[in-house]
């Protein structure tokens, strides 16, 4: 390899490529060294609050009867379990009938197509069931979760009973690995976001939540009109409430593994493509400080990219940027590889020279497909 100096277009490409690796390593130490460095704290309390546990179920026989049964297993003094059928025509509302018959945990909130026919995706479920619950403490997750611990609950709820001015824990929730493509995806995918939403919290800044494992209190849902500001849009009712209700000194993170949900992938690529239209319509909806954020760290990944790109079409350019991507994963390969391990999804990690790569073409796809017909289902 030859070292000549460059000429004044390579040493611009070249200039531009160091700055851009640069900002980025200093988001990932920002946000992700976050992640990797913070503590959990023993969950012991001598006095723990009454929780409501929220599922919202559409048709989701087969999971409930896996799901309700592991919930009432949990190691948790006082807890309720709502369970809202959102119109289900599969075996749920039976299911439901008889479980809160039998079991005085249970309680059941029934949604008909009837009601629900003008409303978009589960927020009218969700907030029928918020409303019939009883205990100011909200524990939200959905029923093709699993949890992976008896502690569950007190993992996540622990913030509350250190601190009164918290009103929002956020939770994370992994997939649960398949041997599908769609489910490497989707599982990377989680994770980064995972990453960000976490990283940005821990830094004070949360704008986001994932409804899989989410808790917050009955009374800051109401004293914000639940879901009315983002009624005519079927998403957002996790990541949207919480962007709209989620401060530095009322947020709270629980990054015990005790605490962590897993669920289950898309089994297809239309399906997750549908559910990340979801997505992408809420995140229009973010504060602004938020989506400069978040659009500032992907404007300088995929502009790293593309000058690296460059700088490999120009033979006196091409050592010097091989070099500079050589020091770009000195620094982020430990940190990314750290917080996946942290997130307990270290057998992920191989994959992240690849994703990084297809991050800025996944974007602009998603970007693309987010303009297509309005859903109306969740």
């Amino acid at each position: 390899m030859l070292f000549t100096f460059p000429s004044i277009v390579s040493l611009i490409i070249l200039s531009v490529l160091a700055l851009l690796i640069g900002i980025q390593v200093y988001l990932h130490f920002r946000y992700y060294w976050r992640i990797i460095k913070h503590k959990n704290p023993k969950i012991d309390s001598e006095q723990w609050p009454s929780v409501s546990i929220i599922i919202c179920a559409r048709s989701e026989y087969e999971n409930l009867q896996e799901l309700v049964p592991q919930l009432l297993q949990m190691d948790y003094p006082n807890f309720e379990i709502i369970l809202i059928d959102d119109a289900s025509w599969d075996g749920s509302t039976d299911y439901i009938e008889q479980l809160q018959k039998t079991e005085s945990k249970i309680k059941g909130v029934f949604v008909t197509e009837d009601i629900k026919k003008n409303h978009l995706g589960k927020k009218l479920a969700l907030s029928l069931g918020i409303k019939a619950a009883k205990n100011e403490v909200l524990l939200l997750t959905d029923a093709d979760c699993r949890p992976q611990s008896q502690s569950w609950i007190k993992a996540m709820v622990y913030h509350y009973t250190q601190n009164p001015k918290i009103e929002v824990v956020l939770g994370y929730s992994p997939f649960f690995k398949q041997s599908k493509l769609v489910n490497l995806v989707a599982r990377m995918e989680n994770i980064y976001t995972g990453l960000n939403y976490l990283g940005f919290a821990l830094r004070q800044n949360p704008y986001m939540g994932v409804g899989r494992n989410l808790s917050y209190k009955r009374d800051l849902f109401f004293a914000h009109k639940g879901f009315a500001s983002h009624l005519h849009i079927a998403s957002g009712d996790d990541d949207l409430f919480i962007n709209q209700v989620s401060t530095a000194q009322n947020t709270a993170v629980c990054l015990n593994p005790e605490g962590f949900v897993y669920s289950y992938s898309k089994n297809s690529f239309s399906e997750w493509f549908k559910q990340k239209k979801r997505h992408i319509a809420a995140g229009k909806y973010y504060k602004s400080q938020h989506k400069r954020a978040l659009a500032f760290y992907a404007f300088t990944h995929h502009f790293l990219w593309i000058s690296f790109a460059l700088s490999m079409c120009f033979a006196d350019a091409r050592p010097y940027g091989l070099i500079a991507l050589g020091i770009y994963w000195l620094f982020k390969w430990p940190i990314m590889t750290t917080a996946f391990k942290r997130l307990k999804q270290g057998g992920s990690a191989f994959w992240i020279p690849f994703f990084d790569i297809l991050y800025w073409p996944y974007c602009i796809f998603i970007a693309l497909i987010s303009y297509s017909k309005k859903q109306r289902s969740w």
